[in-house]
Formats: C-alpha cells, sequence, structure tokens
C-alpha cells in the first residue's frame, strides 16, 4: 500500500466539475480579476496547506497552514487556465498548467500539463475557505428546506476539502440518486472509497468511463485501485490509457512498477 499511500493526495485529480448540456453540473469560468483572490485551504493526507492568492500576481503557500509562509509561488491567469511558475525554481522547473473550476463553495484544479509530481500533488484536490465551518453550517440549514441535490454536491466537496471522506461519500450517494449520468460526481465517490473499497473504486470508475470513456482521469483512479487489488497488468494498462489522454506525469511516477508491462507492449 505504500505506493497508495505516495499518490492519496494526487488521486483526487477525481474531483473535477465539468460543463454538461444536458442538465449535469456547470462548470464556472474564473476571471482573471476576481474571485480567486484572498486565502483558500485544503486538508490532505500530508496534513493543511493553505494557499493565498495576491492580487499581484503571488501565492503564499502555507503547508501546516499555521499563519506561516513557506513557498512563494507565481501565478498567471487566462481565463479558466491558471499557470503556475515557481519563483527562482526552488520548488520545481519549469511551469505548471492547471484547469481551474470555482464555485462559491469551493475551488479546484485540474492538470493539463505539469512535470513536476511535487507541485502536482500539492495543487491537486478541492480547496474552500477558511470559514468551511460556516459554509457547512449554511448548507445543513438549506438542505433541510430544500431537496435540491446540488446542495448535498457543493457539501460534499467542502468534506472532500476537509478531509471529511465519510460524510462525502454519503452526499454522493444522495446526488447520484438523481442524476445517475455525472461522470465527475462517480470519481469523487470514488476517491472516498481509498484505500479500504478498492472493488467499489473499479466500479465507479467504470461508471465513470462509460460516460466519458476519454476521461484521463478515471483511467488512472482504476489504475491504482487494480494494481492493488493484485491486476498489475490491467492496472498498469489503465495508467498507460491515462498517459495517452494526457497525464503525462504518471510515465515517470509509475514507471519502475510498470516496466515489465510496458516494456512488453513496447517490443
Amino acid at each position: 500500500m505504500k505506493r497508495i499511500a505516495i499518490f492519496l493526495i494526487l488521486m483526487i485529480v477525481t474531483v473535477w466539475s465539468w460543463t454538461i448540456s444536458n442538465g449535469q453540473e456547470k462548470q464556472t469560468v474564473i476571471e482573471p480579476e476576481n474571485n480567486i483572490i484572498g486565502k483558500w485551504v485544503r486538508i490532505g493526507q500530508t496534513g493543511p496547506i493553505g494557499f493565498d492568492f495576491k492580487e499581484n500576481g503571488l501565492i503564499e503557500a502555507d503547508f501546516g497552514n499555521d499563519q506561516t509562509i513557506d513557498v512563494v509561488t507565481k501565478y498567471e491567469l487566462s481565463g479558466d487556465t491558471i499557470k503556475f511558475i515557481d519563483k527562482d525554481g526552488k520548488m520545481c522547473h519549469g511551469a505548471g498548467q492547471y484547469k481551474m473550476y470555482q464555485t462559491e463553495y469551493y475551488l479546484s484544479f485540474d492538470l493539463i500539463e505539469d512535470d513536476c509530481g511535487g507541485r502536482i500533488k500539492t495543487t491537486m484536490g478541492f480547496w474552500t475557505k477558511p470559514n468551511f465551518k460556516d459554509l457547512i453550517k449554511q448548507l445543513n440549514d438549506e438542505i433541510v428546506k430544500s431537496p435540491n441535490p446540488e446542495l448535498h454536491l457543493n457539501r460534499a466537496r467542502i468534506f472532500m476539502a476537509t478531509g471529511m471522506v465519510d460524510k462525502a461519500r454519503e452526499d454522493f450517494d444522495t446526488y447520484l440518486l438523481t442524476d445517475t449520468l455525472n461522470a465527475s460526481v462517480y470519481l469523487n465517490r470514488a476517491g472516498t472509497r481509498f484505500s479500504k473499497d478498492l472493488i467499489g473504486v473499479v466500479s465507479d470508475c467504470n461508471k465513470a468511463i462509460s460516460i466519458e470513456p476519454d476521461n484521463k482521469n478515471a483511467y488512472f483512479l482504476r489504475g491504482l485501485a487494480r494494481y492493488e487489488l493484485g491486476e498489475k497488468e490491467q492496472g498498469c494498462e489503465d495508467f498507460n490509457k491515462a498517459i495517452e489522454l494526457g497525464f503525462s506525469v504518471l510515465r515517470i511516477a509509475e514507471q519502475e512498477k510498470c516496466n515489465e508491462f510496458w516494456d512488453t507492449k513496447n517490443k
């Protein structure tokens, strides 16, 4: 299970929202001049992390969320795309580019291109505002008054951002009773199943792939689960498919475990 521990934060690449015309959840495009400015927090497997997006194009990263500045990174916005450029290359050389999604409750980043695994693991996942307890209370009150499944989805993603995966899964279950064609929510729920229910991870990823056959995150997550279930060749095939669809960093990250299968396939 060591490799899963290494990737447990990265696996939350499954959190993104999608713009879908048939009534599924809608993407919020972030305008460069606003919205993202301010503090965002996430509680991951390695502890709490805080980002403070400044108006001057810098991000102050607080890896313990203890009011200290650990790393300062540059960022550039272009529509709903963000580029991270570490000052002086202290953490990562080269830039990392991500698609960005935001609602009034959470923020998330979807990998476009980045060769720095450390930055990927730091950046990935749902982020929420420091007053997340107030946001949860607000949603609790609204859920009592309304059966709107979107309320459960928003609360679930705050729970994901703050490490409360069991509560998040309950809300995803509720949401999926109403909307059975939302690939991203199946992937969200799959992320909450690690590492107690790997068969459930595979099942949720299968559903996501049946809806969106080119979803790189679904193949990545299913690959993790299959590999740990002992289906190593199938897991590596999923990693390879994710690489083909744009998850290029896996070629290096999973080389050691998949070298035998990848070499054989390439002969």
